[in-house]
C-alpha cells in the first residue's frame, strides 16, 4: 500500500551479431537435415501438448520443400517426399486435437493425392469426416483402411460408430419426413375447401 511505481528504463547494447545462413541458401542435404530437425522438434512439442507450436514447426519443415523440383538427387527427392508426407500427417493429428476438422481433412488429402492407400491419412481423414458429420465419407475411408490393414481395430470401431450415426441420422430424417406427410394428410387441401363451399 502506498508504494509508488515509477518508470523503469532498461538499455541493452548489442555487442555482437552473427547472421545465420538463410534456409533457402542451404544445400540439399542441409535442407533435409534442417527440415528433419524441425519435424522432430514438432513431434516433441506435440507430445508435450504444445499443439500450436508443434503445428508451426511442421509448417516450417514443409515450407522448405515447397517445390521438390530443385532437389536433384533421387535419394533426396525420396527423403523429401517422405518427410513432407510425415509432416502433413502430423499436421492432421494436430488439427484433430485442435478440433479443426476441415484443416485435418485437407492435410490428409495432400498425402492421399500421392499415396492413395496411406492408412494413417485415410484413418485421420475418416476421424475428421466423422466429426464433420460426413458419415458416408467416414464409412468409405474406414472400409478402405480395413481393406489395406485387416487388423486395424481403431478403424473397425470408427466404422461401427459411423454406421450407427448414419443410421440414427437416417432414422431422424425419415421420422421428420413421415411426420410432415402425416400432417399434410390430416388437413383438407385448399381445392377441397373451395369445392365444398
Amino acid at each position: 500500500q502506498g508504494a509508488r511505481v515509477g518508470k523503469l528504463v532498461l538499455t541493452m547494447v548489442l555487442e555482437e551479431f552473427e547472421k545465420v545462413k538463410d534456409v533457402w541458401s542451404f544445400s540439399e542435404s542441409e535442407r533435409l537435415q534442417w527440415a528433419t530437425s524441425s519435424k522432430e522438434t514438432g513431434t516433441a512439442l506435440f507430445k508435450a501438448g504444445r499443439l500450436a507450436m508443434a503445428l508451426e514447426r511442421y509448417k516450417k519443415a514443409l515450407n522448405v520443400f515447397e517445390y521438390l523440383d530443385d532437389i536433384k538427387s533421387e535419394e533426396g527427392k525420396k527423403s523429401a517426399a517422405a518427410l513432407k508426407r510425415a509432416c502433413e500427417l502430423n499436421k492432421a493429428a494436430v488439427y484433430l486435437k485442435l478440433r479443426n476438422f476441415a484443416a485435418a481433412k485437407k492435410a490428409c488429402e495432400v498425402v492421399l493425392e500421392d499415396e492413395k492407400q496411406n492408412v494413417k491419412a485415410l484413418y485421420r481423414r475418416a476421424q475428421a469426416e466423422m466429426e464433420l458429420k460426413n458419415y458416408f465419407e467416414c464409412i468409405r475411408d474406414c472400409r478402405r483402411v480395413c481393406e489395406v490393414d485387416v487388423q486395424n481395430k481403431e478403424a473397425r470401431a470408427l466404422l461401427r460408430a459411423a454406421q450407427a450415426a448414419q443410421k440414427s441420422d437416417d432414422d431422424h430424417r425419415a421420422k421428420g419426413l413421415f411426420a410432415g406427410m402425416c400432417k399434410a394428410l390430416g388437413r383438407p387441401s385448399k381445392r377441397t375447401r373451395l369445392d365444398g363451399a
